[in-house]
């Protein structure tokens, strides 16, 4: 139903993208399309990205970013769980704070100081990874999607990474640092599906991107065999929180795009736009498997007039200090495109596959 259509598209930066796009041959976008703004914004963590931004104009800090990892030590030994979500503001997107652990905000970029907002709790799903946080602000409160697992190993499956069940989560506060889970996940593996052995099954509902737009929308990655990682959609026309509200709006047999991990998505001037980091991108000289697997993946755009159907636009060149650059979160700020990442360690003989700092470059939008 939601196959994606046959036919050409010149898209805003002007490049001409055939469809339908099977996730190999994309092309790349010119170095001088996207502005860099030459500026490390969060730094000095062991490991943290998916940098999530939300403005709120009129308020004092009105730039506000969740983001998540390791703030200073490898799997957070001071958080429940492994991965956790921090919380950071600024007034102009280039100097930021983050929140610390006696209420303040840390300016300095000391990590052992940050204190995470959201870390695992004690149900099943969500024991071992709270992240990718996707955070929208709505009437007076902030609606969070966020991944979670399991504890790694819950069982021996072979479809599951190293048996962790994955799912998307959801959130609410009023002030962005207090939040209160939902009652269930928004978007789960029915049970016989979590604890089948087949290794072809559809699962692992992961990555979300969070949006209102008259109803709750959610883009969202998951495993797609034979296709591997692929993008998804779901939305719910009730309450957030309501069990059972948000539904997937498409056979996930036919996925939205083929191999697009990290999905986030933003909508202004009526189109939408999804950044991912799928491979496909040429890889840099690198000794190792690993190095060549991780710098394969780059920033991809692609564009859609209805949310459903996407046509590529490229792959964004990668910054040319960092081994390889992922996980894309938009923004719009008046005629400008905002997408924030994060760069990765690299390094040579061992591949480090951690991040080290978050960045943020831009794009003019056409009309």
């Amino acid at each position: 139903m939601l196959a994606i259509m046959c036919y050409l598209l010149t898209a805003s930066q002007g490049i001409e993208i055939k469809a339908p796009d099977n996730g190999a041959g994309r092309a790349i976008q010119k170095e001088d399309t996207w502005e860099r703004l030459g500026k490390d914004l969060i730094y000095n963590f062991c490991n943290m990205y998916q940098p999530c931004v939300v403005e709120r104009p009129g308020e004092a800090y009105p730039y506000l970013m969740w983001f998540f990892g390791w703030a200073s030590a490898d799997a957070n030994p001071d958080e429940a769980g492994c991965d956790a979500i921090y919380h950071a503001r600024s007034k102009d997107l280039l100097a930021w704070e983050v929140y610390a652990k006696d209420g303040g905000w840390d300016a300095e970029m000391k990590p052992a100081r940050w204190k995470a907002v959201l870390s695992a709790s004690e149900r099943y799903y969500d024991l071992w990874h709270n992240g990718d946080p996707s955070v929208v602000w709505k009437e007076g409160r902030y609606y969070m999607a966020y991944s979670a697992t399991s504890n790694i190993h819950r069982k021996k499956d072979d479809a599951h990474l190293d048996g962790m069940l994955l799912c998307v989560m959801g959130a609410t506060s009023s002030d962005g640092i207090h939040w209160e889970k939902t009652a269930q996940p928004l978007l789960i593996e029915p049970k016989d599906v979590q604890d089948a052995a087949d290794s072809n099954r559809i699962c692992d509902f992961h990555r979300p991107s969070l949006m209102w737009d008259g109803h709750w929308k959610l883009w969202f990655d998951y495993w797609a065999p034979p296709n591997g990682v692929c993008m998804g959609y779901a939305e719910n026309a009730g309450e957030f929180a309501t069990p059972d509200g948000f539904t997937v709006a498409h056979d996930l047999r036919t996925p939205l795009i083929l191999d697009w991990p990290n999905p986030a998505v933003v909508k202004t001037k009526g189109r939408y736009y999804s950044f991912a980091d799928p491979s496909g991108y040429p890889t840099k000289a690198a000794s190792t498997p690993e190095a060549k697997n991780w710098t394969t993946r780059a920033i991809c755009e692609a564009v859609s007039d209805d949310g459903l159907h996407w046509h590529i636009v490229g792959y964004i060149p990668p910054d040319k200090d960092a081994a390889a650059i992922h996980v894309p979160q938009p923004l719009v700020q008046g005629d400008w495109l905002y997408v924030f990442y994060a760069t990765q360690r690299g390094g040579e003989p061992v591949y480090d596959y951690r991040y080290d700092r978050i960045r943020a470059m831009r794009s003019k939008l056409g009309e």
